[in-house]
């Protein structure tokens, strides 16, 4: 039986965060987090989740967030702990993912500051959590006494629920876990977050633009969904006629049989989707950063006849492509959903560049189909009859190499299906953790597509799918190694593959994943072992150095182009 305890530090911690919305927790325990795991067990309305390491339960987070739009807490002890967590606490921080992170430290009697020389270490597991997190968190907070509680708190609750999100930490020594604290009432308020708001100007920007074009093109990222602008985004797309383009991280804002869609742009994108941005003579971009992934890497050919609207809610976003070269015509420092409600009267006739549109409807027949996967077909074909396997309300979760590119290049999804993975920090192994993490939230289907490689990082945690009984069907692709390094190296190092070839990792052996599934107790329905050949490789894709629209392998397009199309690189590395 359950006896409530007198009121603690640890006891208001919980309740403050479930009065916020937070009530899920993943954790490893320790010795330095046992007394607010003991707190969170005897609030009537949290839930804990036992995972097999720290890194998984922090990624587990990230996937929970994708999946519901609700924030977990992860809970960790002091020492390795702490250290476990920072790959799951970087794919946060880089794809603008909420979540709380709690560390346990050592005591506040023990630790590195009763001194006045400077030894490693004091306490047992002791280090410095904010000293390592503090580049790769909103907010990083080390409580020294309790009476600076409630501060602390409302510091990181506002920075968690502020714009641009991403992941904060507080690091709580242990003896201040269980020491009393009596709150009232208005320590559980927080400083309100500032409200939503709309701004006329943004009406004149787009119309100055958007009325002159010929050759308009709307750019969706991940930052569309963050603001919760999702049905604003297409709604806009579609009063106005604007065909649209998509990153990775927007892949699913829409169905993709819709009719303004073009693709996903990119060095492993839509080889059409890419001829549309590079052709087009504006862009309005939304809530994407346009790293080199989406760009290429020779930054100079970026779509160079365009003109350029870049929305975002990060100004140095904004700042960063104009210090790499790419011009912005007008800046909008804003969320998705401001600019959208800002916008949302303005509207276009629907037979607008129809010569555009038609242009982009042959480039869709043209090249949608790449000739180079008749000849290596084996990844493409598993994935057209895997994604028409997926319930209406499928989640599809991929993990980093081969196996994302294979599956995002293949992407069939209705209207209501996800499809996501960590595209920023892009951690090998993810993919499961981010699986439960959001079969635990949403109850949904859950869908795994991993490589053999990055599955056996996170392997262990097919226990916590058995405890669980989670919805999670997994399907690894098995090609023998590091195949998308394998690529890389036939590009650049004469097909040298060290380290990434099957007798490097493997041995002779093979590796039998079914069985290690069996071993867990996860039966064939969940689990499929999919044999891929050493030699499939990924097509389209873009070489360093070259422009968007010359992806490899190369073939003959420049008679459908608009604008002058660079030339092909050179064989071989180039520095840009």
């Amino acid at each position: 039986m359950k006896c409530l305890p007198e009121p603690t530090v640890s006891s208001y911690v919980v309740e403050l965060l479930y009065r916020h919305g937070i009530d899920t927790y993943f954790t490893v325990t320790g010795g330095s987090i046992v007394p607010l795991l003991n707190a969170v067990s005897l609030h009537s309305d949290a839930q804990y989740y036992c995972f097999q390491h720290e890194q998984a339960a922090a990624m587990a987070a990230e996937g929970f967030y994708r999946a519901t739009g609700r924030i977990a807490a992860v809970c960790v002890t002091s020492g390795p702990g702490v250290q476990n967590i920072l790959n799951g606490v970087c794919g946060c921080w880089y794809d603008s993912i909420p979540a709380i992170f709690i560390c346990g430290q050592v005591s506040t009697l023990e630790g590195l500051d009763n001194f006045s020389c400077k030894p490693r270490q004091a306490g047992f597991q002791e280090m410095p959590v904010c000293g390592m997190f503090s580049h790769v968190s909103k907010a990083c907070i080390r409580l020294e006494s309790t009476d600076k509680l409630t501060s602390c708190m409302r510091t990181l609750l506002k920075e968690l629920y502020q714009p641009r999100f991403g992941p904060v930490v507080l690091d709580l020594p242990v003896n201040l876990q269980m020491n009393p604290f009596a709150a009232t009432d208005e320590d559980f308020f927080i400083t309100d977050i500032p409200s939503r708001k709309t701004c006329d100007e943004y009406v004149h920007v787009v119309q100055k633009y958007i009325e002159q074009a010929k050759r308009p093109l709307l750019v969706f990222g991940h930052g569309v969904r963050l603001a919760g602008a999702v049905e604003t985004a297409i709604q806009f797309a579609e009063r106005t006629n604007t065909p649209f383009v998509l990153t990775w991280g927007a892949a699913d804002l829409c169905s993709t049989q819709h009719p303004l869609r073009v693709g996903m742009i990119g060095v492993y994108g839509d080889r059409h989707a890419n001829f549309a941005i590079q052709n087009a003579d504006l862009l309005i971009i939304i809530g994407a950063r346009m790293d080199t992934r989406q760009t290429g890497g020779n930054i100079r050919t970026f779509s160079q006849f365009s003109r350029k609207i870049m929305v975002d809610v990060d100004v140095e976003e904004i700042l960063k492509l104009s210090e790499k070269g790419i011009q912005i015509h007008e800046s909008i420092v804003d969320d998705a959903y401001n600019f959208f409600e800002s916008v949302r009267n303005y509207t276009r006739s629907p037979d607008i560049n129809k010569e555009w549109h038609d242009t982009i409807s042959l480039w869709k027949v043209k090249y949608s189909n790449e000739i180079a996967r008749i000849s290596d077909p084996m990844a493409y074909n598993f994935m057209k009859i895997f994604f028409a396997g997926i319930p209406d309300d499928g989640i599809v979760i991929t993990d980093i190499g081969s196996n994302m590119v294979w599956t995002l290049q293949s992407t069939k999804l209705k209207s209501g299906q996800r499809i996501f993975s960590n595209f920023g920090n892009a951690s090998m192994g993810v993919a499961l953790p981010l699986a439960i993490g959001a079969a635990i939230g949403s109850k949904r289907k859950i869908y795994v597509v991993a490589g053999d490689g990055g599955f056996h990082m996170t392997i262990q945690e097919l226990q916590t799918v058995k405890n669980y009984d989670l919805p999670i069907s997994i399907c690894v692709l098995d090609n023998s190694g590091y195949g998308m390094i394998k690529q890389f190296q036939d590009s650049y190092f004469a097909s040298n593959h060290v380290a990434t070839s099957k007798t490097d990792i493997y041995g002779e052996s093979e590796v039998d994943f079914a069985s290690i599934a069996t071993a867990y107790g996860i039966d064939d329905i969940q689990f499929m072992h999919v044999k891929v050949p050493e030699s499939q490789r990924i097509y389209p894709k873009l070489e360093f150095g070259d422009a968007l629209e010359n992806m490899t392998p190369y073939i003959d397009s420049e008679e459908d182009m608009i604008v002058p199309v660079p030339p092909k690189r050179k064989p071989g590395w180039v520095n840009n």
